[in-house]
C-alpha cells in the first residue's frame, strides 16, 4: 500500500496549530501595511488556486478534514515556508526590509526618500523582488525601477502628467539603466507600473 503523502490521523493537529499561526501572523502585517503586503501574497498565490482552494473569501487559511492530501501537504508546505521567514512573517522582519530599501532609494533620491511611506515600500519591495521576475529586474536595476516609479508617483499626485504616457516611464528607466528594454521588460515594469498606482 502506497504512503499517504499526508498523515491526517497524526499530523492534522500539528497542522491546524501552524496555519493558525500563519493567520495570526497575516493579521498582524495586515493591519500593519494594509493587504499588498510583502511575502503574505506570495504565499496566497500559492494556495488560492483551483487545485489547493487554500483561502477562504475573508483571506484567511482555509484547513479542514474533508481536504484531499495533495491540499493539506500543499498547506503543510507553503504555511511551513512562510513562518520560517522572518522578512516574510514577522513585523521586525519587515520592518528590516523598509530599512533596507530606503537605504537604497537614499543613495538616489536623497532626502526625498523619507517620504515615501513604509507601506509604499512593502509593495514595491514584493513587485521588484519576485523571484518569477528577477533575471529582468536585475538586468534593469531595482534601485532604478524604484527610483523611477517614486518620481512618477510624486508628479502624478502632483498633477504633472508627464507619467501618463507609459513610453516617458520606459524611456527614463533606459536613460536612467544604461539599457535597452525588451518587451517583455516593458511588459514587466508596465505591471508594476499600474499595480503600484492601483490601476488594476
Amino acid at each position: 500500500m502506497a504512503k499517504e503523502i499526508f498523515d491526517k490521523s497524526k499530523d492534522f493537529e500539528k497542522l491546524k496549530k501552524q496555519v493558525a499561526r500563519a493567520n495570526k501572523a497575516i493579521e498582524r502585517i495586515e493591519k500593519k501595511y494594509g493587504e499588498d503586503s510583502w511575502g503574505v501574497n506570495r504565499l496566497y498565490n500559492k494556495l488560492d488556486d483551483e487545485l489547493v482552494k487554500g483561502i477562504t473569501k475573508t483571506g484567511k487559511i482555509r484547513l479542514n478534514k474533508n481536504m484531499s492530501d495533495a491540499q493539506l501537504k500543499a498547506i503543510e508546505k507553503a504555511t511551513k515556508n512562510f513562518l520560517e521567514h522572518e522578512k516574510t512573517s514577522t513585523l521586525k522582519g519587515i520592518k528590516g526590509v523598509i530599512k533596507e530599501v530606503k537605504t537604497s532609494l537614499k543613495g538616489t533620491l536623497g532626502d526625498e526618500a523619507h517620504k515615501i511611506t513604509d507601506a509604499e515600500i512593502n509593495k514595491l519591495y514584493d513587485l521588484v523582488e519576485d523571484k518569477d521576475k528577477r533575471i529582468t529586474t536585475e538586468s534593469i536595476g531595482a534601485s532604478t525601477i524604484w527610483t523611477t516609479l517614486t518620481e512618477a508617483k510624486e508628479k502624478y499626485e502632483s498633477g504633472d502628467s508627464t507619467f501618463e504616457d507609459i513610453d516617458t516611464y520606459y524611456n527614463l528607466v533606459e536613460k536612467r539603466g544604461d539599457i535597452q528594454l525588451s518587451e517583455d521588460d516593458k511588459d514587466f515594469l508596465e505591471e508594476i507600473y499600474l499595480k503600484y498606482f492601483n490601476r488594476t
